[in-house]
Formats: C-alpha cells, structure tokens, sequence
C-alpha cells in the first residue's frame, strides 16, 4: 500500500478526475468541486453541486454555493476509498511528537490542495469552478487550511464569495 506522498498524490489526482469526468458526463455544469475529510485528514470523498442546482437552492440561501458540506451531487466513491484507507493507516501511525503527527495531517491536506490545482490547471475543471478541500466539521486549524487552498486554487472573486459565506476571511493571507 502506497504511502508516499507522491504516490497518494498522483492517486488522488486520478481520482479527482475520474470524478469529473463522470459528474461531467450526466449533469450540467459544475458550479463545485470539494474534497471533504475531517479534522485528522483520515478520510476523503467528494461532493459537487451544478450551477443548476445552486440557481434553484440560493433562493433560499443565496450562500449555499459555498457550503460545501450542503451539496448534493457526487461520482462513484471507489476510486476514493482506497486513498481514504492510506490516510487513516497515516494518520494512526505512531509519531515521534504531536508536533509530527500534526505535520503529517497538514502534509496530506495539503496534497488535496496540491491535486485540486494539478486538476484545475490540467483542465478537469473550468476556471470558475469553485475547488476546494475541507473538513466537515472544521476545527480552526483546518478552516485556516482550507481557505489557503481556496485561494490558491481559485480565482480571487470565487475565494472572496467562499471567504465571506464561511465566515474564514480571518484566515486569508491575501486581501
């Protein structure tokens, strides 16, 4: 079982697409794209919404388009199970400190991050699909890593929206 961060990344970029692809192929437009984990980054699956759908649920509350924990649409969870297993074996492997253990969740957060912009840049996605990575359940720690991804992933009037509809403008390093 690969647990190398290059081969963890290269298998949850595969993933990613895998996931695109298929959402591409039986619905409209993507709107959202999110990797969803918790605060241990010991699990991962997926979640996406359509322009579609947000059109019809932001009449009721016009940020639904940036919670992702609310979206609906997903692929196939296969290709994201295994990715799912490596993490949790990761996550309680014994560590020197917790110093080295909070690294070690950071580094895999981090490689989500790293395979949404691999992805964006490979053309997975359109340049005004929201990607993002984040915990269902935040902890400080994981809001501030989340947003750094979505402004590292995303153009700045798509991580504003998210900034601002999440409450995580504290954590931006950017204006």
């Amino acid at each position: 079982m690969p647990h190398q961060p290059e081969e963890l990344q290269i298998q949850t970029v595969s993933a990613v697409r895998q996931a695109a692809a298929e959402l591409r192929s039986r619905n409209s437009e993507l709107f959202g794209f999110a990797l969803c984990t918790d605060d241990e980054v010991r699990t991962l699956y997926h979640l996406a919404c359509t322009r579609d759908w947000v059109h019809e649920e932001e009449v009721d509350d016009p940020d639904i388009r940036f919670i992702y924990v609310e979206w609906t649409l997903s692929g196939s969870d296969a290709p994201f199970d295994a990715i799912s297993r490596q993490f949790a074996t990761l996550a309680d492997a014994n560590y020197a400190s917790d110093a080295d253990w909070a690294a070690a969740r950071d580094q895999r957060f981090h490689l989500l991050v790293s395979a949404l912009r691999e992805c964006r840049e490979a053309g997975s996605f359109s340049p005004d699909t929201l990607l993002c990575a984040g915990s269902t359940d935040p902890s400080e720690h994981l809001e501030a890593l989340a947003m750094s991804g979505v402004d590292a992933v995303n153009a700045a009037g798509i991580a504003d929206g998210f900034a601002r509809a999440l409450g995580y403008g504290k954590h931006r390093k950017r204006s």
